[in-house]
């Protein structure tokens, strides 16, 4: 009796905690690059890498850049909130030609990058230059349990 109740509580043991879901995501590789230190005639390139580090799908909702106390949004799955600085597609996954419904599976990371300049419509009024700290904050919606997941990153300017 008492090693079929064991393996009966081993049994409903596996079984829980296989079924368990998380959801969570890293950031990498993030950078802002002004090339030659004049963002108003050069602009400035963003990249970043975000890695889906939990076992369930995480839909990226947005990714938002923090400069000078004002939210710009480089990527948004929807429209943008009205009167939002920034653009839905500003970054896109590289290799791609737009930005639209991004997923990644577990274990799976995707690159979103591009360039924005004072001209880039949604971005006037950001003002970048080299050695300042800014702040990348990512979003996502984990689409089995519909948990929000974010994570942010100070960003040092480069040039």
């Amino acid at each position: 009796k008492i090693v079929g109740d064991l393996l009966i509580g081993l049994f409903v043991f596996v079984l829980f905690s296989s079924n368990s879901h998380s959801a969570d995501i890293s950031l990498s590789d993030e950078s802002i690059i002004i090339p030659g230190g004049d963002y108003n005639s050069q602009g400035a390139s963003i990249s970043i890498t975000i890695t889906n580090s939990g076992n369930d799908p995480v839909e990226l909702t947005t990714v938002q850049l923090v400069a000078g106390g004002t939210t710009y949004y480089l990527y948004s799955s929807s429209a943008l909130p009205p009167n939002a600085k920034g653009s839905a597609n500003a970054i896109s996954p590289i290799g791609a030609s737009s930005a639209g419904s991004i997923t990644i599976e577990p274990g799976q990371s995707v690159t979103l990058s591009g360039v924005v300049t004072p001209n880039t419509s949604g971005f006037n009024g950001l003002q970048l230059q080299t050695g300042q700290t800014v702040v990348i904050l990512v979003s996502g919606l984990d689409t089995v349990t519909n948990q929000i997941v974010s994570q942010q990153v100070s960003v040092v300017v480069q040039d």
